[in-house]
């Protein structure tokens, strides 16, 4: 045997073997838009997941976009800063939200029970529902007999997505959707606490960054999702997701731990395994703050009159100059069906410019313009 050939196979031999192919997702007869969405979108792009190394978090992103238009920093306190121009001052920061946002506004924005009734006046489609204190129970299950369908329990003063159930059908669904609200409850909010009971809707869970009456940003927020070889479990899966991810230093630090417990509202364990192909969803609800969610550029994608009632939801609610709207959509294309649900000047900035796929988004920039404009009037 030639010399050459010997040494290609010992080397040969010493190589790892070849990860296997990843399934092709088999779409369901009736898919969801959330299902339609990874199939044609997320799927396809499986590969390209960005690999972001030097990030920085929500408050150096607007200080940086301070300094590039030649703007001075003066630190008030601990979560007070003012930014100066030509010895002027221009705005300023109270812990994560800017000047663009008005006492009223952070005042509504708030109570999620508030910002409904703000989106109603205003006619901006929202999903029906009503607040209830969180001792009146019966009053919830009442509530969701008379319904025409499934109902979504939510905190009014709740953040990062936590204590949401949706698609509740039966009064022990009920009763577990209210624990978790009530759990989720932000220890900071002022606002008088109840737990929001209101129509499921189904759609895509879409973010979008509204500055003034322009979207300058964008993303669809996906369920930490994995598909099934017919062999791995759930835990092996997620597990090899998670791995893939500690390339990325935004979602590295943003992963959850797989167990029961947490699989348990999708009534699957850490044993399960899915068939060749399958999609199988881990949580119900894109929590992207530490429950494997994703997010997905979708600006360009996202149709004028969805971004109309972007600028509608945030235009609901006096004194708002800046915002992030959440909507649940069918279809990126139209606006028939989509309703929002939140209107939050908390929202943080890092996963428009950090985003899992697609295109980064810089819209520190433009909310720094927005300030500049409206001091200059």
């Amino acid at each position: 045997m030639h010399p050459d050939n010997h040494s290609a196979t010992a080397v040969s031999e010493t190589m790892p073997p070849a990860p296997p192919a990843r399934p092709a997702l088999e779409r369901s007869a009736t898919p969801s838009a959330l299902e339609s969405f990874i199939a044609e979108h997320l799927e396809p792009a499986f590969d390209q997941l960005h690999r972001w190394q030097n990030i920085m978090d929500h408050e150096m992103l607007l200080h940086r976009a301070a300094r590039r238009k030649k703007m001075t920093i003066t630190k008030i306190n601990d979560s007070n800063v003012l930014f100066f121009l030509s010895g002027m001052v221009v705005g300023g920061m109270d812990t994560v939200v800017t000047s663009l946002v008005s006492h009223q506004a952070r005042r509504v924005s708030a109570s999620k029970a508030m910002t409904k009734k703000y989106l109603q006046a205003a006619e901006v489609p929202t999903p029906k529902g009503r607040a209830i204190n969180p001792t009146e129970f019966t009053r919830a299950v009442q509530h969701l007999k008379k319904s025409d369908g499934p109902v979504t329990v939510k905190p009014s003063a709740g953040r990062a997505g936590r204590g949401i159930t949706t698609d509740i059908t039966t009064r022990e669904q009920l009763r577990q959707a209210w624990t978790s609200a009530m759990a989720a409850r932000s220890a900071t909010s002022s606002a008088r606490y109840v737990i929001m009971v209101e129509e499921h809707r189904a759609g895509l869970d879409l973010r979008a960054c509204v500055v003034g009456e322009t979207v300058v940003g964008a993303i669809a927020r996906i369920p930490f999702y994995v598909i099934g070889d017919g062999v791995s479990t759930v835990a092996e899966l997620a597990a090899a997701e998670i791995q893939r991810r500690q390339s990325n230093a935004y979602l590295a630090t943003r992963q959850p731990r797989v167990t029961d417990t947490f699989l348990a509202p999708m009534g699957i364990t850490t044993e399960t395994v899915p068939d060749h192909g399958a999609l199988q969803l881990l949580t119900p609800t894109a929590d992207t703050a530490r429950g494997g969610g994703l997010t997905v550029d979708v600006l360009d994608l996202l149709s004028d009159e969805l971004k109309d009632l972007a600028v509608d939801g945030l235009l609901a609610v006096p004194g708002l100059g800046a915002a992030a709207v959440d909507m649940l959509a069918p279809e990126l294309g139209s606006a028939a069906e989509a309703v929002v649900l939140d209107v939050n000047p908390y929202a943080n900035l890092m996963q428009f410019h950090y985003p899992a796929y697609g295109a980064a988004r810089r819209i520190n920039d433009p909310i720094l313009d927005q300030l500049l404009h409206r001091a200059s009037r």
